[in-house]
């Protein structure tokens, strides 16, 4: 398959990491809002309000999100790049120009013939391949495409599993900005004060209201 095709979550972590190391640079504290910080680096609006414990938690979950998309990426690109050489190998595969819907039928058919004779039976024609050695294929035992087959559905479950931790990965931003959004406001309920007052002269009752920023 064309490098152009591939995914590689892992490049676009590598992004967000560095991106997150510009963003923490030192700057005017004034100038971003707390829960704007979160958002963009989990447990930095924590960190900034004093709830240093806090901010720890979302900065482990990251590291370990980030870590799991990253080792599992990988992972799969390596048994993908494993399971084609040995379809190259026990089944005489041209791989280049392939995309996942011809892995998915080399493993589940013999051979070509196999396959195109299948679907001329269900009159699905326009899934038929073309008779030319670079789409055929032919195995040297059903145990070796039964093996590549389980090569394959591992590579792809671990190639979903990075995609929802990608989903992951911004639900712990979102979740941080929330978070410090109440503890935001949390800090600021704790520098409101209502101070109740009486005129002795004509007893009007009156509230003094304090707020501190």
């Amino acid at each position: 398959m064309p490098r152009i095709n591939q995914i590689k979550p892992f490049k676009l972590i590598f992004f967000l990491f560095f991106t997150e190391l510009i963003i923490c640079q030192p700057v005017n504290k004034k100038i971003i809002d707390p829960v704007i910080k979160s958002f963009l680096v989990p447990g930095w609006g924590q960190s900034e309000l004093g709830y240093k414990d806090r901010s720890k938690i979302y900065i482990y979950i990251e590291t370990g999100v980030l870590l799991s998309i990253y080792s599992s990426s990988k992972y799969s690109n390596e048994i993908k790049r494993n399971y084609i050489a040995y379809a190259a190998k026990h089944a005489g595969v041209t791989t280049d120009g392939k995309d996942r819907e011809y892995w998915v039928d080399i493993g589940n058919f013999n051979t070509l013939n196999e396959f195109n004779s299948e679907h001329l039976r269900n009159r699905e024609s326009k899934d038929l391949y073309p008779q030319t050695n670079k789409w055929n294929w032919n195995w040297d035992s059903s145990e070796n495409r039964k093996y590549f087959e389980s090569r394959r559905i591992q590579s792809d479950k671990l190639k979903l599993f990075s995609t929802f931790a990608i989903g992951g990965l911004f639900l712990n931003h979102f979740v941080s900005s929330i978070d410090a959004l109440y503890l935001k406001r949390l800090s600021s309920a704790n520098n409101f004060s209502i101070m109740p007052y009486i005129f002795n002269e004509n007893m009007t009752i009156g509230y003094k209201i304090e707020f501190s920023i």
